[in-house]
């Protein structure tokens, strides 16, 4: 199992546009490549039926399908602790730590032998450092160490997951 998991580093009290428009736009990349949507740190709903329909009736981002279908599959989670079952934490970051960077012949084989969460953190502060620490791996998407915006990020490192993954299931 590949989940895709959006941190909350905006407004903890306060749910705001950009939490939508983030979550409008994962949700396609999610249903396109069979990964599973984790939300860490998003207080603002009590289930995932609320999110898709606030996501659904705010935003005009994608086909309201995708995230239905998503939400009928379990395949949407609200989360404040990381179970079990969603395997190691990969910290997405332009700015890896050494001893943890995995580059992607390494994900390739990481990804195909067991269950991961890779988190990426909404907005410009990135991911909060408890979670960087937490994090089994660091994987840097672009190979020169450039940030990128949070949504042009969301797609490389979902394209890049996938093709990841074609590779693993072809060896």
């Amino acid at each position: 199992m590949i989940v895709f998991c959006l941190v909350n580093t905006y407004d903890k009290l306060k749910l705001h546009e950009i939490h939508l428009r983030s979550i409008a736009r994962a949700i396609p990349l999610c249903y396109a490549y069979d990964f599973h949507l984790a939300l860490y740190e998003f207080p603002f709903w009590r289930n995932v039926r609320e999110v898709v329909e606030d996501v659904v009736n705010y935003t005009t981002i994608g086909d309201p399908s995708y995230a239905y279908t998503l939400l009928e599959g379990n395949r949407i989670h609200l989360i404040d602790s990381f179970p079990a079952h969603f395997g190691d934490l990969i910290a997405t970051t332009p700015n890896p730590d050494r001893k943890k960077a995995l580059s992607f012949e390494e994900m390739v084989r990481v990804i195909s032998e067991r269950s991961t969460t890779f988190l990426i953190g909404l907005g410009r502060r990135g991911l909060p450092k408890d979670l960087m620490e937490r994090a089994r791996y660091h994987f840097e998407a672009t190979g020169r160490g450039v940030s990128l915006e949070t949504c042009t990020a969301m797609g490389v490192v979902a394209t890049t997951i996938h093709f990841a993954r074609v590779i693993g299931w072809r060896r």
